[in-house]
């Protein structure tokens, strides 16, 4: 059973409704963890020997195996499975939002109304970019950019619920594992790092940034996103807990901040839903309001280098079956190269893995921290994926 920590806009599911939606995660943990994984014998048994007897030789590289596989009917089920459970799992949050969204509206408007520990700037003529505002990123109904009535919060509700229930719970009661684990690399990296001001670059819902200010609570933190509902919601999850956090409505790429004015930026799983050039872009910027000595780092799903074809044909399935279109560019880039454009020093410059989220939760086995899931991303299991520079 899945019990997320409430707050004052945390949408609250009935009895029914939360039977629907514990009834689909276990769903979706059965199909991700017992069902694709089969995909493997589908491509040994069938795929692979029909694809040499054709062309002679093993394919070279996910692009083959994937034109392959999209023939296999065992490839085609599951995947079709996965991707309409996850849709199901995302309508009965909806449901449980629509069902109650002028209460949530009301609360989140009468605490950024009220007496506040942090703030909400939201800016009337900001254009948000193409790549969020076209896309639904991991079916969410809307995406990130959806703004439906006058004060809308459902993007941020819609990421709060639905995501607990996306990631299986991994990410922690609050939703703030990317935070906790971002805090322990640092500490682990820079035992002696102690940031004055840090800048969240998508913080969505903003579990992330109170995540990070639990670690850091002296810290300054200003956290954005280019939805107006997230934000909104974001802002009014925070205040309830009573942490101070300033969101902003911006994009990285165009940071209104002065020149070195952060001691650290922080960009966690937010590149594989930005088009290449954006990442180069918000490199640059990173770079310009970073003080000097300030750190960088970013989190992400491992890059392709270094995996065979499989392996990289598994890991890309978001790409062309879960709305993440820039999923499988982003998994190709060189950070290092990155990095080096937008100015930051080549030796300081490191990427490795480090703390998961569920290591940052401190889950037990009686979670799956380690779990099964075998086509796409993880979900919250395991290793994560960094990449850190100095200026």
């Amino acid at each position: 059973m899945l019990h997320q920590d409430p707050h004052a806009v945390l949408p609250q599911s009935s009895v029914n409704e939360a039977a629907r939606q514990n009834f689909l995660n276990q769903l979706g943990k059965h199909v991700l963890n017992e069902i694709t994984p089969g995909n493997k014998a589908a491509y040994e048994k069938r795929v692979l020997p029909k694809f040499k007897a054709k062309e002679g030789r093993e394919p070279e590289t996910r692009h083959e195996i994937r034109k392959a596989m999209v023939h296999d009917p065992y490839y085609q089920m599951t995947s079709s499975f996965q991707r309409t459970v996850q849709e199901m799992m995302w309508n009965s949050v909806d449901d449980t939002i629509q069902r109650q969204l002028p209460e949530l509206i009301k609360t989140a408007k009468d605490i950024r109304e009220g007496e506040t520990v942090g703030s909400l700037t939201l800016d009337q003529d900001f254009e948000i970019p193409a790549y969020v505002a076209e896309n639904d990123h991991h079916c969410m109904p809307g995406g990130y950019s959806g703004d439906l009535v006058e004060d809308d919060i459902t993007a941020g509700a819609l990421y709060d619920k639905g995501a607990y229930i996306y990631t299986q719970g991994l990410f922690g009661t609050r939703m703030d594992g990317i935070g906790k684990a971002t805090a322990l690399m640092l500490g682990r990296e820079f035992p002696d790092f102690n940031p004055e001001k840090i800048l969240e670059i998508g913080c969505t819902a903003g579990a992330a940034s109170t995540g990070i200010k639990g670690f850091y609570p002296d810290a300054e933190i200003h956290a954005i996103d280019v939805g107006p509902a997230v934000l909104r919601y974001g802002h009014a999850r925070a205040e309830s807990f009573g942490i101070p956090i300033h969101f902003h409505q911006m994009s990285g790429e165009d940071l209104k901040f002065d020149d070195e004015s952060f001691d650290l930026v922080n960009c966690g799983a937010t590149f594989h839903e930005m088009s290449r050039p954006a990442v180069y872009n918000v490199f640059k910027e990173t770079y310009r309001v970073l003080k000097p000595g300030g750190v960088f780092l970013m989190s992400e799903l491992p890059p392709y280098d270094g995996m065979d074809p499989w392996m990289q044909f598994v890991k890309d399935w978001d790409t062309y079956n879960n709305n993440e279109p820039f999923w499988g560019t982003m998994h190709e880039m060189d950070f290092a190269e990155v990095a080096e454009a937008a100015g930051f020093d080549p030796s300081k410059y490191w990427q490795g893995f480090g703390p998961g989220i569920a290591e940052a939760n401190a889950l037990t086995n009686a979670v799956e921290v380690q779990n099964k899931k075998f086509m796409g991303s993880t979900r919250g299991g395991g290793n994560a994926w960094y990449a850190h520079m100095v200026k």
